[in-house]
């Protein structure tokens, strides 16, 4: 194809500018995977500093695939590759992988830009029982969802190490405790275990990490996640099927402990993990519900063009789950894209070296 070889074509078909362009489009994407992207201030302030934070914000270092000079080299790179593609193009048959696979680098690029220029993303923070229709997005304006989102619960679970049991000590005539235990219970919620050969059972009821009596209710609770205070609630059943139930403590092993029974319960508590947190909402349209899921951390939600993903909870109290919002309208351009590639690979290795047979 003949193009007459102005500045700007010899410029923009050079491939030392194609090299250049990737390298440093490569060099910015490597350092928005050691600098965290588009997150909270609290984030870079306890990382780099309120300095650090402030230079972050100026530079745009902190939303680096949305900055306008990032956008920039990517519109560059586009132009390179279309006159790279129009300057060598020949209408041949043996040719048409190559011409693919080329145009799907730019229909890529395209749906980048795209997600880019109009794509939305944020954070949703919301209590149980709340309802939330907008959310926090780029410089810091509200976005109207078009619908809302409840959250109805949220729960938390924790990898229980095997090491952790509740021991089961016999107590001797006198009040004295054995030196070794007969039982090694594990601590999983409602499991019910034999206390060897006693003809007592022993099951866990509950676990609370922080325990706390509540004055007002006269019931216990956690004051937070954190394991200040961990304890399990368990129910000892004795011979004749008679039930007690009470707590023990990690750290204070003789606080409560069962009087006039024949056993003494040490909770070996080892640090825990969380395992889950899964947040339960509700689509709300029209003030109608619409849909009920579970959103998990491998597990998003999406509706009405948005996907929520679980990103965050409070690991204080567990009050509230954070939920991350993100709108990518440029997806479907960018898979397009890859499909048209692996096609134009197809025709290169498979399809023209059959051609060539013929």
């Amino acid at each position: 194809m003949l193009v007459k070889q102005t500045k700007f074509w010899k410029f923009f078909s050079s491939v030392k500018l194609v090299i250049w362009l990737l390298a440093i489009i490569a060099a910015l994407s490597l350092i928005g995977t050691f600098i965290p992207q588009n997150e909270e201030p609290n984030v870079y302030i306890d990382k780099f500093g309120h300095a650090g934070y402030q230079f972050l914000l100026t530079t745009g270092l902190s939303a680096i695939y949305s900055a306008w000079w990032f956008i920039f080299f990517l519109i560059l790179l586009s132009l390179n590759l279309v006159v790279c593609l129009l300057n060598r193009l020949i209408f041949k048959v043996r040719f048409l992988g190559t011409f693919i696979s080329h145009f799907s680098i730019l229909i890529i690029l395209l749906g980048a830009l795209i997600g880019m220029a109009f794509g939305q993303k944020g954070m949703i923070k919301i209590n149980k029982g709340e309802v939330a229709s907008s959310f926090l997005g780029r410089n810091e304006k509200q976005v109207n969802l078009g619908f809302s989102i409840r959250l109805d619960e949220f729960i938390y679970n924790e990898n229980i190490d095997p090491k952790e049991k509740l021991l089961v000590y016999p107590v001797q005539k006198g009040g004295v405790c054995a030196l070794e235990a007969i039982a090694q219970i594990p601590t999983e919620i409602s499991a019910e275990s034999k206390i060897a050969d006693t003809g007592y059972k022993v099951r866990i009821l509950r676990y609370l990490p922080d325990f706390v009596m509540d004055t007002s209710t006269k019931s216990a609770a956690s004051r937070s996640a954190e394991p200040n205070n961990p304890a399990i609630e368990i129910e000892l059943q004795d011979k004749s099927g008679k039930l007690a139930t009470f707590w023990v403590f990690a750290h204070f092993p003789d606080m409560h402990q069962k009087a006039g029974t024949d056993f003494k319960f040490i909770y070996k508590w080892v640090g825990r993990q969380p395992k889950d947190f899964i947040s339960k909402v509700a689509i709300l349209k029209d003030a109608k519900e619409v849909m009920s899921r579970d959103i998990r951390v491998n597990k998003p939600l999406s509706f009405g063009g948005y996907t929520f993903f679980q990103y965050s909870y409070d690991q204080d109290q567990l009050g509230w789950s954070g939920l991350q919002v993100s709108k990518d309208p440029g997806v479907p351009v960018v898979y397009s894209g890859f499909i048209l590639l692996i096609t134009g690979l197809i025709v290169i290795f498979y399809v023209n070296p059959l051609l060539q047979r013929s």
